[in-house]
């Protein structure tokens, strides 16, 4: 081969290089700012509720989010695709569902990126509705995805707090 061949197929190596680098480098600002779009609208959303610095904490309540394996009817989007891109540890979102026509006391389980993973069990909605309401905080995030039969299950971590203010020491 001749010399200008060589120059060629170096010239293609070295920017091949530079476009892989390049789209690495894209890539990894993209979920850096889809990072903190989270992290900003979960601020947002604590900006709801009650201050929770001098209320103690309860110890966390365990569940199974409820009708993982639908659609959601509002986007048409299937509840185990947005499960399947989920991470365990990932902060979730309860939204009341005031419009819910089978459950008035449901409680949508949201990703910070606005997208339905479920609902809560009905045992327990009645009782976190009530502390939404009132503005007090539960924190929810994912513990456990695994697969049960042919689905993907989520189990969460409710994080409640006492109403009754800390007593100084």
């Amino acid at each position: 081969m001749s010399l200008t061949t060589w120059a060629i197929i170096i010239a293609i190596t070295i920017l091949f290089i530079f476009y892989l680098r390049f789209k690495k480098n894209s890539k990894n600002q993209a979920l850096k700012k889809q990072e903190a779009e989270a992290k900003k609208k979960y601020q947002l959303y604590l900006k709801r509720f009650n201050d929770t610095s001098n209320l103690k904490k309860l110890e966390p309540q365990i569940t199974k989010v409820a009708g993982t394996k639908y659609e959601n009817e509002d986007t048409g989007v299937n509840r185990q695709d947005i499960i399947k891109k989920s991470k365990e540890g990932e902060l979730l979102m309860l939204i009341p569902d005031e419009l819910n026509r089978f459950d008035s006391s449901a409680i949508k389980v949201v990703k910070l990126n606005d997208e339905q993973i479920g609902f809560l069990d009905m045992d327990i909605s009645v009782e976190i509705k009530s502390r939404l309401k009132s503005q007090s905080l539960v924190e929810a995030k994912i513990l456990k995805i695994y697969k049960e039969k042919d689905n993907f299950e989520v189990e969460i971590a409710l994080q409640r707090y006492s109403r009754k203010l800390k007593q100084p020491l």
